[in-house]
């Protein structure tokens, strides 16, 4: 064979690989649902989450063990520039519209590109710093490659592995939370 029928057979081989990752990558949209393990108190929860509007506001439908449901409302100035998260336990068959430095979940715009630009971001008034340690920065859910991006809190336990997604940095993993709510997301629909 030919260097050059080489030179295309490996082209043609690394194109049909990058489109196979293409098709695998998720794509949150109004619709999706998340589910998630959540880890409260030494307690294991299965929660999911329902992205019933992705427009300006975010609106989510939650729901704990399929059994207790709720609404969350992020509101455009929260998705676009909040500073914290919220962490507020949700109340039953109740609609909570979050203040607009908060978001639910997921990080604003304006903290992922701080973490891309700068390696950090802040979130309620903690620093997490873009880790390069070996740690997996992707992650299998349902036949889905998500490529994650793994932070650390600076002089605390707290790292989440955050979504590499402009459009919604979704929180897809959270471990050594001191208020001792931890998760990770197991399916993405």
């Amino acid at each position: 064979m030919g260097m050059k029928k080489i030179k295309l057979s490996l082209l043609l081989l690394f194109m049909a690989m990058a489109s196979m990752a293409q098709q695998q990558a998720p794509v949150i949209k109004q619709g999706s649902t998340v589910g998630y393990t959540l880890r409260l108190h030494g307690q294991q929860v299965a929660f999911s989450l329902t992205f019933t509007r992705l427009s300006d506001s975010v609106i989510l439908d939650w729901k704990v063990r399929n059994t207790t449901t709720g609404t969350y409302v992020i509101l455009p100035q929260a998705v676009s520039k909040a500073n914290r998260l919220s962490f507020v336990q949700p109340e039953p068959d109740t609609k909570v519209v979050l203040p607009p430095d908060q978001t639910f979940f997921f990080i604003s715009k304006t903290a992922l590109q701080n973490l891309l630009q700068k390696r950090s971001f802040a979130y309620d008034n903690t620093i997490y710093d873009l880790q390069n340690d070996g740690e997996a920065t992707t992650m299998t859910v349902d036949g889905k490659t998500l490529n994650l991006l793994h932070v650390v809190a600076r002089n605390e336990t707290t790292q989440y592995w955050i979504l590499n997604n402009p459009d919604l940095p979704l929180i897809c993993r959270i471990t050594g939370n001191p208020l001792e709510v931890d998760m990770e997301i197991n399916s993405l629909k």
